[in-house]
């Protein structure tokens, strides 16, 4: 009886012990995926598995490679998709083309991006044909995918956010493009104008505190009439000053937007 019990204690270990390598084994050979399938009308295409991106970008990628600069080498660029599609998305949300539900993944989506996240994504060519089709499928694509995740969705579930049906509702690549170029520039003139009025400040303060230093002015490199290294300081004041009164002035016509 004792033999039994022992024999049968034995084979119980075995069992278990083969059932242990067994489910390793299962585990070290599952490996993770690298790539999901998605299809446009030219046929199916491997998209890495982690990029927001999806077909249209990767079609781009393989065939504008032009100039090596990147969408997001200028980040207010970038921002400024963003900031389109999320005006674009509230005002198909108004008509009522676009549900409350996806209105809101979309919002948080935008947001992030024009919070600086995400812009890893855009990375297609400067340069491209279709009037900027690809830049702007990009920013469909990747908005679209950020918008599935924080809706519990997987990138590439466009059953429920679909880049083009959602993100490019009622909108052409030729209003999309050129008021995205627009909103960039205007968000960097902000910037320019901002550090354009520290220097001339600057210079003025610095016309200021040499204007009792007496200097030789020049004209074309020769010696001209006396002046003080103040009104020199002032005079780069004043012309940053008209530059920047200039690009205020350019701005108003930026808003004169195509969509």
């Amino acid at each position: 009886m004792n033999k039994i019990k022992c024999i049968g204690l034995l084979l119980l270990v075995m069992l278990i012990g083969f059932q242990s390598a067994q489910a390793q084994k299962k585990v070290s050979t599952t490996i993770a995926p690298t790539t999901r399938t998605e299809k446009d009308l030219l046929g199916e295409k491997q998209i890495p598995f982690d990029a927001y991106y999806g077909v249209q970008t990767a079609r781009a990628l393989e065939n504008f490679q032009v100039s090596g600069m990147k969408t997001n080498s200028y980040p207010d660029y970038v921002k400024a998709y963003a900031i389109v599609k999320l005006a674009a998305a509230r005002a198909n949300a108004e008509d009522g083309r676009l549900s409350k539900e996806k209105l809101v993944a979309i919002e948080k989506a935008c947001l992030a991006v024009m919070d600086g996240k995400y812009h890893d994504q855009f990375i297609v060519d400067l340069y491209q044909g279709g009037a900027g089709t690809s830049a702007n499928m990009n920013s469909c694509e990747v908005i679209a995918n950020i918008a599935l995740e924080m809706s519990g969705h997987k990138k590439g579930e466009y059953q429920f956010i679909e880049p083009h049906d959602d993100l490019n509702m009622g909108q052409s690549t030729n209003d999309v493009y050129p008021t995205a170029i627009k909103v960039a520039l205007i968000l960097h003139n902000e910037k320019l104008i901002k550090e354009a009025e520290a220097l001339s400040q600057s210079f003025h303060k610095k016309g200021d505190e040499f204007k009792n230093i007496v200097k030789m002015g020049r004209t074309e490199g020769q010696d001209a009439v006396p002046m003080t290294v103040g009104q020199e300081f002032h005079a780069f004041g004043n012309q940053l000053d008209a530059e920047i009164a200039a690009l205020k002035k350019a701005e108003a016509y930026l808003y004169e937007q195509n969509m």
